[in-house]
């Protein structure tokens, strides 16, 4: 067997090109969700390169990525790198062209004539197959070039195809094994963080229990902290089934039409205590039309529990809490938006407020706990309802505005 000649950048490399060229930050994210940039990656592409050459009988093989940036190569025999570059921008050419090209492109005069290709002008034979997404996006080009020139079969054609499938199927299966062990290890770490004050704080109290037998007022008082930590504690191991649940896909919607003023007057009046607290006012308007929208009652609360616990959590004391619908005719669509003129969002924290985990620059104004789980829950339920949430906001300091958008059923 020739021994291999693997010519591909670090991880590192690749990823710093990718977020430096001018168009590439949508193909990143392509790529990213694809798993063409997970760690072991590389080491996938280049086992197909070789397992590509060696199948079709082929001296080169590439792997051309669509930031005309990246590739992994398979050589027989070692070749200088410029060589190699070379044979990439060839293959970049070769498969934009018409296929009669392709198959005699050493015979036209535009290769011949031209100093650019001398390097590898022993090059007679070039084949591809183009790999794609499940909504066909295209995320790669599976090349193979030779010396001999040669006819190109439907079965090197298939080969190529089918290489590129098994390829992709890896790679995912790779980010998903990827994102599963870093979600379980942030898991790890909130669980050893977070719930150690509110637990701490529970056993702290309890040991001033004994002392309290006769101070039936302290005792209550005790009582009571031990309760509202609990609750917290409670709360946040909820909020973490819920999340695995939905990754799962355990939790399934039971639609019909309902009010969705109904349970959004029913999330404001659940969270006015916990605002009057911090001497927050909730405002609300509602569109004049009722509305009846397509969701599943119980996970529709939970979004709207999540966002006005955000807002509450967040808002400055004494704030004002805007929250108001509006009817998008044109569109069926109603929309709810909810402001609290709090902290705001760095252009940093926009990117990653729906993240699991997410920490911040934000502070909770009154010191309240966060899993970084709500927001997260909150977009995976809105969009299992046919809707979408985002976030919008001016900068720090400048507050936040949620707009949820749901299909509507009717107009009453």
């Amino acid at each position: 067997m020739p021994a291999r000649m693997l010519h591909t950048g670090s991880d590192n490399f690749m990823n710093r090109l990718l977020q430096n060229h001018w168009f590439d930050h949508q193909v990143n994210k392509l790529l990213q969700s694809n798993g063409f940039l997970s760690a072991g990656a590389q080491d996938i592409m280049q086992e197909t390169c070789f397992l590509a050459a060696e199948g079709s009988g082929s001296r080169i093989s590439i792997l051309l990525l669509p930031d005309y940036q990246t590739r992994s190569f398979y050589c027989g025999e070692p070749l200088h790198p410029e060589v190699l570059e070379q044979l990439a921008d060839l293959g970049h050419l070769l498969k934009e062209v018409e296929p009669e090209f392709g198959l005699r492109f050493s015979e036209e005069a535009f290769f011949k004539k031209s100093s650019l290709w001398t390097a590898i002008e022993g090059f007679r034979y070039f084949n591809y197959a183009e790999i794609k997404s499940e909504n066909q996006q295209t995320l790669a080009w599976l090349c193979v070039l030779d010396t001999r020139y040669r006819q190109c079969h439907r079965k090197d054609h298939q080969l190529l195809e089918k290489l590129g499938h098994s390829m992709l199927k890896t790679l995912l299966l790779n980010y998903k094994l990827e994102v599963s062990g870093q979600i379980q290890q942030n898991l790890i770490h909130f669980t050893a963080h977070d719930l150690r004050n509110p637990l701490a704080g529970i056993l702290s109290l309890s040991e001033h229990i004994p002392a309290m037998q006769d101070n039936p007022k302290e005792l209550k008082e005790i009582s009571l902290l031990i309760q509202q930590s609990a609750r917290r504690s409670l709360n946040m191991l909820e909020e973490i089934l819920r999340s695995g649940h939905l990754e799962s896909g355990k939790i399934q919607l039971k639609v019909s039409p309902g009010s969705f003023h109904q349970v959004l007057m029913n999330a404001i009046r659940q969270h006015q205590p916990d605002a009057q607290k911090k001497g927050q006012q909730i405002m609300v308007e509602l569109e004049e039309t009722e509305t009846m929208a397509l969701m599943d009652y119980a996970r529709m609360s939970e979004i709207l529990d999540n966002l006005f616990s955000n807002a509450v959590k967040y808002a400055p004391h004494g704030a004002g809490i805007e929250a108001k619908t509006n009817f998008i005719k044109e569109y069926g669509l109603l929309e709810f938006s909810l402001y609290n003129p709090g902290v705001g969002l760095s252009e940093d924290d926009k990117s990653r407020i729906f993240q699991k985990f997410s920490r911040l620059s934000a502070r909770p104004t009154g010191g309240e706990s966060s899993t970084g789980l709500g927001l997260s829950i909150a977009r995976t339920l809105t969009e299992m309802h046919g809707g979408s949430i985002r976030a919008e906001s001016e900068g720090i300091d400048k507050g936040v505005r949620f707009i949820l958008q749901i299909p509507v059923s009717q107009v009453a």
